[in-house]
């Protein structure tokens, strides 16, 4: 993959697009040593090197692998807020695996990581990861290169999702949406940021989802959250009270 050449100017960080960020397909991992294997579809190392189609998720992939060198530079106050608002829905909670969607420098994972028995940065910039991984190798991280629609792990074995600034309103969050939950344990906690769903049409049945709107981070982004254990508990309470 050739470097890009760009111009960085400071600007709000934009969403993946469906196009850009769902279009990869797992490919053969050329070096690998198991790190839970059971856990995962595929070998891992520190990266799984995923062959990426065309199109137009190469020019996405490469230009955040240029912007890679100074994107907490350009992003880390916006983001480092955004951040809080994620922390503070999770409060004290503890996982047995956690993963961050989109991931990019692992600048969120780095403040989860710790109250985590498996944490893993997922993101499709390779040079994004392995800015990640510089500084944080202590935390025991894995860091894994792939596309949000497909991931590369096993149904129902992840209790805690993040995702943060990595998709929007419409078809693209749908598939971002059913991966993520395909991987969630029944009791899961999913926190969720999406650009441009004020009427909150992303959502087609909030009510039967469990979905809360927690804040509006911006005028263009909505911080969601989705409580599985709650939501579990409730609706056993609702099926008692009918017996």
């Amino acid at each position: 993959m050739q470097e890009a050449t760009m111009t960085s100017s400071l600007r709000a960080s934009r969403p993946m697009t469906n196009s850009l960020r769902a279009s990869s397909r797992l490919g053969e991992i050329r070096t690998g040593n198991l790190v839970n294997p059971e856990r995962f579809n595929a070998l891992t190392e520190q990266y799984i090197d995923t062959p990426l189609p065309a199109k137009d998720t190469e020019t996405i992939t490469e230009w955040y692998d240029a912007l890679s060198r100074s994107y907490d530079e350009l992003y880390g106050e916006e983001q480092n807020k955004k951040h809080a608002e994620v922390l503070q829905v999770i409060g004290k909670r503890e996982f047995n695996m956690i993963v961050d969607v989109g991931c990019g420098t692992g600048k969120l994972l780095g403040f989860i990581a710790p109250r985590s028995k498996l944490a893993l940065g997922i993101d499709l910039s390779i040079q994004m990861l392995r800015k990640g991984k510089q500084g944080k190798t202590s935390l025991g991280i894995q860091w894994i290169r792939a596309d949000a629609s497909h991931l590369p792990l096993q149904d129902r074995i992840v209790d805690g999702v993040t995702s943060v600034s990595m998709t929007e309103s419409g078809p693209v969050f749908e598939e971002h949406f059913n991966e993520i939950s395909r991987i969630a344990t029944v009791d899961a906690l999913l926190v969720i940021t999406i650009f441009g769903d004020k009427d909150r049409t992303s959502w087609r049945q909030p009510k039967e989802t469990g979905i809360e709107l927690v804040t509006a981070l911006s005028d263009r982004e909505q911080l969601y959250l989705l409580d599985k254990a709650k939501n579990r508990v409730g609706a056993s309470s609702e099926s008692s009270a009918l017996v």
